[in-house]
């Protein structure tokens, strides 16, 4: 039997860091104590591990596509940053494609890279109810990211959504709120489904007949201030998790309408951390995404599937990163 392929993964797993400094390691893009940078090197030695260089018998990737749900999002800016970094340090171009959450404009991209027979395909899906038929039938190597499909098997690369939701209530019930909401978009995109169901299984534990207050806003930002003053007001909440930080944004501007005080009046939760955050003079806390991670592995699988397809089936539907979190509260 053929043996399995070794990974970045598996390097920095056996070398106790994380895949983002294994590739600082490789590729010299940015310092790393000496210590950690001979111990990552004696794991690649120890594992046989081999960088992509393709040979002459192995089908050489020029392109990688990216199609991105949305593109302005703070997450889509770093990982497609991470993505391009390590793509490009292989000698990989990339091309990205934004779906402005727009399911006739993402069909329309997926066409696209599918005619200029990319290598392969790292997706962040518009609707996670509706796989598109050409994602179905398509040849090339997919990867997800961010979210996921519920009705169609494919590699998903990101966190475990469900727990983040889980753990980010436990931790305002845990700073003494006790009547939280949960603000997202629409529940036909998994991560937020996920995110929110977190949240509710964790009240449910500990409160089984309490009140649960979520929030759904439209995806095109329409009348998003005045739905979350309305919901502020109408349920009086004392802590709030934020499913993106742009609604974090929107949760801001709303409760200095209502002369609510951050975090006396509310304490506040989001995803995904934010330069302007720090410029704040009220501490928000964050859950991060090892955004450089998911990406990098992203590519790698990439890599992996298309030189090792002998290999696919030891490639898991899911790859899930633990989250972080910025306590500021």
């Amino acid at each position: 039997m053929k043996r399995k392929h070794v990974t970045l993964k598996d390097v920095a797993e056996k070398s106790g860091v994380s895949i983002t400094t294994v590739s600082h390691v490789l590729n010299k893009t940015r310092y790393v104590k000496k210590d950690t940078r001979e111990y990552v090197l004696q794991v690649i030695e120890e594992l046989n591990y081999e960088m992509y260089r393709p040979k002459s018998s192995m089908r050489k990737i020029q392109y990688i596509a990216i199609v991105i749900a949305d593109i302005t999002e703070d997450y889509s800016i770093s990982i497609i940053k991470a993505i391009e970094t390590y793509a490009n340090d292989n000698g990989i171009s990339i091309l990205v494609y934004d779906s402005e959450d727009d399911p006739d404009k993402e069909r329309k991209n997926i066409r696209t890279v599918l005619a200029k027979q990319v290598g392969g395909l790292i997706l962040s899906p518009v609707n996670s109810e509706q796989c598109p038929k050409e994602i179905k039938s398509a040849s090339i190597p997919i990867v997800l990211i961010d979210r996921q499909y519920t009705s169609h098997n494919k590699l998903f690369i990101g966190i475990n959504n469900f727990e983040s939701g889980y753990k980010a209530t436990r931790y305002l019930i845990d700073k003494g709120c006790r009547k939280i909401g949960f603000i997202g978009y629409t529940e036909t995109v998994y991560t937020i489904r996920q995110r929110s169901m977190g949240y509710r299984s964790c009240l449910m534990e500990l409160e089984p007949e309490g009140s649960q207050h979520v929030l759904h806003l439209n995806y095109k930002r329409e009348d998003s201030n005045k739905l979350i003053r309305d919901f502020i007001e109408g349920t009086g909440v004392d802590g709030v998790i934020c499913a993106t930080s742009d609604i974090c944004y929107y949760l801001i501007g709303s409760l200095q309408e209502l002369h609510r005080k951050i975090p006396e009046d509310v304490k506040i939760i989001t995803y995904d951390d934010n330069k302007w955050l720090d410029y704040l003079k009220y501490p928000i806390s964050v859950i991060t995404q090892p955004t450089g991670e998911i990406g990098i592995h992203a590519v790698e699988t990439i890599i992996e599937m298309v030189q090792h397809p002998e290999n696919q089936k030891h490639i898991h539907s899911e790859m899930l990163f633990d989250i972080g979190f910025i306590d500021r509260l």
